[in-house]
Formats: structure tokens, C-alpha cells, sequence
């Protein structure tokens, strides 16, 4: 085996990066690759402390350092960088592999990867159909900053590449690396006659809201599993017509996928979607909304409806409830298509950027060397 590698990785406790961060750990082990992750946003819960302990590859260090799209993150943001570089220069990374944006071009010795799960701008552009306000430029600065001075800029999808190379005019090099997780199929488990959703409920680019028009005129009872929490403003947002259960442990919200026929996801924002990857997984049929980056990812493995067009949702959603041959065809190209992202994937390819992202930086500095012998 090659020498073993060394990352200084960041990460969140308050979405879907968290769990991304944890399936990329996980299967980095079998890379032979060693994580001291630093997490920000919150303080980790006591399942994600857990979560990391159980990886022998993992040192987690522990934050509540805002993150730097929340409410008057920035002086959070500059403790959260020196906090990091201290991090840094104790351990002495070989990569550098960011999952968020609260960084500049410090005195890194190392190269740098950073990951464009999703920003506001891109979000606000989905949502609102314009760019941010003023009010989001100096955090739109920061992101551009953070991008553009890395050595890379990975994405897990191309139609979101797409997106944040013309937000943010990224001129560094870019690459694309599905996000996976290690699911073993659930073909034979027992289908119940309900819906399920998840998603952050407060978020509105989740668009949970529009399962109420149109779960009361369906045969089958729509479940929510989500947080309903507005995290800048402590409110709890609430649905009509649908069976709200909360933001469930992972195990938990696993075993609603495995018993729901039908995961439907009304959102307008998707960079990747790893609670669709995982329906799909528990063979589940998937309606989505017919958004570029969901349709690169499950092509003719699940029906699609137009983001502005609930009543084309509830169409199809009864079309599946009343044909169970046509729902059941539909979930198992799902699960088959799931299997494509595995957390292994991912692994293997993150560690082939590394070691490249290395040998690039050697040869370069091979280079400078040469170029200092050949001058004196």
C-alpha cells in the first residue's frame, strides 16, 4: 500500500454535509487515509459524536463556530479560521479538503480541495429566481475567495458545477465526484401504503409546504421527517394535511424509507440529494421534481414532475398509487441506479484526486528547484 495520507477536513453538524463527511470517512479507511475532522455549526450531537468515534480513521474536533451563511457569522468566521489553522499546523496535513467556505489562502503548505455542496447565491437564484441581495456580498465574496484559491473545486453533480463556475467565475481546476453512501438493497423488505418526505421543513428551497395542497386529496397518508426549526430564528415552521415525525435518528429514518412505497421530493434546490439516494436504496419509488441536477442523476429511474406544477405532482403521485405494477418497475430501476453511488466510489475517487493534487505539487516544486539551479 502507498504511504498512508493525512487530511485536515471541515464539516458541519447541521445538514446534509455532516452525513456526507461521515460516509467519505467511513470509506477512506479502506484507502488507507487518516481524518482529523473539524466540525463548525453546531456542537456535534451526541449520535454524530458517536458516529465519528466508531471510525478508527477519525479525530473529530468540536466547534459551535457559526457557519458562515448563518445570522452575523463573522466573527465566528475569523475564530473558526484560527482555530483551523491552528489545527493545521499541530497535525501537518497532506490535503487540505474543505466543506465549507470560511477560508482564504492561509500559508498552506499543503494543497487544497473544496467542495461546492450548495452556496446562497446559487440557492437564491433556484428559489427566488434571482441573485442574493446586497446584504449577502460580503458572504458571496468569501466564497468566491474560497473557491478560487484552491487548488480544486469539486461538486457532486455537473448540473450544479455548471451553477457555481458562472456564479462565482471559478477559473481553478474543477472536477465532478458523485456523493455515495454504501446501502445494501432493500428488495425484500415490507411495503406499507404511505408517502414519505424529508427534508429540512424550515427550508423553503425544500418546498415541503406544497405536500399540503396536495397530501388531503390523497388516498395514502404523507409522513415528514425533517427538522421544523428555523435555526436564525428558533420559529417552528408546520405543514397542513401530513404526519409531521421530527427529526429522527439515522437508524430510525432508514426504517420509515424501508416501509414507505412512494419518497416523494417537491424541492426546487437539489445540488445532490442523499435522502433520495437513500429511498432509492430501501426500494422506494421516487417522484421528484424535474430539476437538471436529478434528473443527471436517475434518468428514466423515476418520474418527474414540473417544479411549478403540484397538480402534475398529485397526478403522478395517484398514478403510482393506483398501479402498483408500474410503481413497482419504477423502484426497482431505482434501486439498481442507487448501487452507482456508493460510498466506496466516492472514496476512490477523492483519494485519486489527492494523490494527483500531490504529485502535481511535487512536480511544481521539482520544477522551482530546477529553475533556482539552472539560474545560479
Amino acid at each position: 500500500m502507498e504511504d498512508r495520507l493525512t487530511i485536515l477536513m471541515t464539516t458541519d453538524t447541521v445538514g446534509g454535509v455532516w452525513t456526507y463527511s461521515i460516509e467519505l470517512c467511513r470509506a477512506l479507511e479502506k484507502e488507507g487515509v487518516f481524518i482529523h475532522l473539524a466540525a463548525m455549526g453546531n456542537w456535534p450531537s451526541k449520535e454524530q459524536e458517536e458516529e465519528a468515534a466508531a471510525l478508527e480513521n477519525v479525530l473529530l474536533y468540536k466547534s459551535d463556530y457559526k457557519l458562515e451563511w448563518m445570522q452575523d457569522p463573522w466573527e465566528d468566521v475569523e475564530q473558526a479560521e484560527k482555530w483551523l489553522n491552528s489545527i493545521y499546523h499541530t497535525v501537518q496535513p497532506d490535503i487540505l479538503h474543505f466543506n465549507n467556505y470560511a477560508h482564504r489562502k492561509e500559508d498552506w503548505s499543503c494543497p487544497t480541495i473544496t467542495v461546492f455542496h450548495s452556496c446562497v447565491q446559487t440557492w437564491w437564484q433556484a428559489v427566488k429566481g434571482t441573485s442574493a441581495p446586497a446584504i449577502w456580498n460580503k458572504y458571496t465574496n468569501l466564497v468566491s475567495e474560497s473557491l478560487n484559491t484552491s487548488d480544486m473545486v469539486v461538486a457532486p453533480t455537473k448540473a450544479i458545477m455548471k451553477k457555481a463556475i458562472a456564479t462565482h467565475s471559478i477559473s481553478t481546476d474543477t472536477r465532478v465526484i458523485y456523493n455515495g453512501k454504501d446501502l445494501q438493497p432493500s428488495a425484500d423488505n415490507e411495503k406499507e401504503d404511505f408517502i414519505l418526505c424529508m427534508g429540512r421543513i424550515w427550508d423553503e428551497a425544500k418546498n415541503l409546504q406544497s405536500l399540503s395542497g396536495m397530501a388531503k386529496d390523497l388516498p395514502w397518508p404523507v409522513y415528514v421527517v425533517g427538522n421544523n426549526i428555523n435555526p436564525d430564528t428558533g420559529e417552528a415552521v408546520l405543514i397542513e394535511n401530513v404526519k409531521f415525525l421530527g427529526e429522527l435518528p439515522q437508524e430510525e429514518a432508514h426504517q420509515w424509507q424501508q416501509r414507505a412505497k412512494i419518497f416523494v421530493s417537491p424541492t426546487i434546490y437539489e445540488p445532490f440529494g442523499l435522502a433520495i439516494l437513500e429511498a432509492a436504496a430501501s426500494g422506494c419509488a421516487l417522484v421528484l421534481n424535474e430539476l437538471d441536477t436529478l434528473t443527471e442523476l436517475w434518468q428514466d429511474t423515476a418520474v418527474f414532475f414540473d417544479p411549478e406544477n403540484n397538480t402534475e405532482a398529485k397526478k403522478l403521485i395517484l398514478q403510482l398509487n393506483g398501479n402498483e405494477s408500474f410503481r413497482s418497475d419504477i423502484a426497482k430501476k431505482a434501486m439498481k441506479r442507487a448501487a452507482d453511488f456508493s460510498a466506496t466510489k466516492m472514496a476512490a475517487a477523492y483519494t485519486e484526486t489527492y494523490r494527483e493534487l500531490l504529485a502535481k505539487r511535487e512536480f511544481d516544486h521539482d520544477l522551482r528547484e530546477e529553475g533556482k539551479t539552472t539560474t545560479q
